[in-house]
């Protein structure tokens, strides 16, 4: 029996806790492999914030940029919230370095993209959380 609890606590002492930073890096991993730099996706952002902030935002990205926003031409002074795949993985790892109270990420299967991100950064502070949902993503 006692052989047994010390087997158990080695497995238990032995066993890493996988650090987001590190998941991060393997799905931007993913998300570069595809090589893909031409798609769209609908994008609601869950916050505080007014409905021309939170969408749903149809954006179409051209070689890396975002090329418009609704069927309109992306207006970086007016749209500077928006962000396409490649910066929402620099804003989720900036945000995982700010060490959040609560976080969920949920990364895609087939292509590594983050799918749905929330951060919640100050246990005691109302209303500074922020998500992103992305949707009805598209290659071309």
């Amino acid at each position: 029996m006692r052989y047994n609890f010390i087997f158990c606590l080695l497995i238990l002492f032995s066993c890493t806790k996988s650090n987001e930073n590190d998941d991060v890096s393997v799905y931007k991993s993913k998300w570069d492999r595809q090589k893909i730099s031409n798609y769209e996706f609908t994008l609601r952002v869950n916050c505080f914030c007014p409905q021309e902030v939170t969408g749903p935002h149809v954006i179409k990205v051209v070689a890396d940029t975002i090329a418009s926003v609704n069927d309109l031409v992306y207006d970086p002074s007016t749209m500077d919230y928006l962000m396409t795949i490649d910066e929402l993985f620099v804003y989720v790892g900036t945000s995982l370095d700010r060490n959040p109270y609560q976080k969920s990420i949920v990364y895609n299967a087939i292509y590594g993209y983050p799918e749905s991100v929330f951060f919640d950064f100050e246990k005691n502070m109302v209303d500074e959380e922020i998500g992103f949902q992305i949707t009805d993503f598209v290659k071309n």
